[in-house]
């Protein structure tokens, strides 16, 4: 009978163990080999996309809907990933955008342009048009691109996806130390809410850390007196 009793007792702690871990390590997100250093004061997360990418314009409502319910309690970026021929002058483009400080809306009407108005794009110099929709001038968008800040972003990508281990898109990155792929999930978003499981878990063990910090410092002011 207590044989019994105690395997009954083993049964709900395991049970109780997977509830409290709906998603595991190796089975929905892998740990990144060596972790990249990230902020100690907000959880990074980074989603890693292309604009060819079909996968990552239906992904684009789900990540932009999460994204605006962090409401900043995260620090959110994109990675532009060049992982097929012709992607790398949209990752560079991107850039460009961003060191222009090209209008938000150039992100969702880049996805529109290719995968819904069937746009072509044969050159940078066609991208380039494309931007003048946001009062850029074409001329200045060529020059950027072409500038120092665009090729240290760029040269700074390349290292990233190899750190990263990023292999396919769309891809999301928790606090440089997680790499989350749609392909362990049935859906988009059951994939973010395992990013908001490990972005929850990680925001956690900050506080602690910065919890920790604090008393360390009462404890050495007190020694000091």
């Amino acid at each position: 009978m207590l044989k019994i009793t105690a395997a009954i007792a083993g049964l709900i702690v395991l049970a109780g163990s997977a509830m409290a871990e709906p998603f595991r390590e190796g089975e929905h997100f892998q740990r990144i080999g060596t972790p990249v250093s990230v902020s100690a004061e907000r959880v990074e997360v980074i989603e890693a996309f292309a604009y060819p990418c079909p996968a990552c314009r239906n992904f684009l409502p789900h990540i932009t809907s999460w994204e605006e319910e962090q409401a900043g309690t995260v620090e959110f970026s994109r990675l532009p990933i060049a992982l097929q021929r012709g992607w790398d002058l949209f990752a560079r483009a991107y850039y460009t955008a961003q060191v222009m400080g090209v209008d938000e809306g150039a992100h969702e009407a880049m996805f529109n342009a290719l995968h819904d108005e069937r746009r072509q794009f044969r050159s940078f110099d066609d991208v380039a048009e494309f931007y003048t929709d946001f009062g850029v001038e074409k001329e200045a968008f060529l020059n950027t691109a072409e500038s120092f800040a665009v090729d240290s972003r760029m040269r700074q990508n390349r290292n990233l996806v190899r750190q990263y281990g990023i292999r396919s898109t769309p891809t999301m990155i928790v606090h440089g130390k997680w790499r989350v792929q749609p392909n362990n999930f049935d859906s988009y978003q059951q994939m973010l809410e395992a990013v908001q499981y490990l972005v929850e878990r990680e925001a956690a063990d900050l506080e602690s850390n910065s919890e920790g910090a604090e008393t360390g410092d009462g404890e050495d002011a007190e020694a000091a007196s």
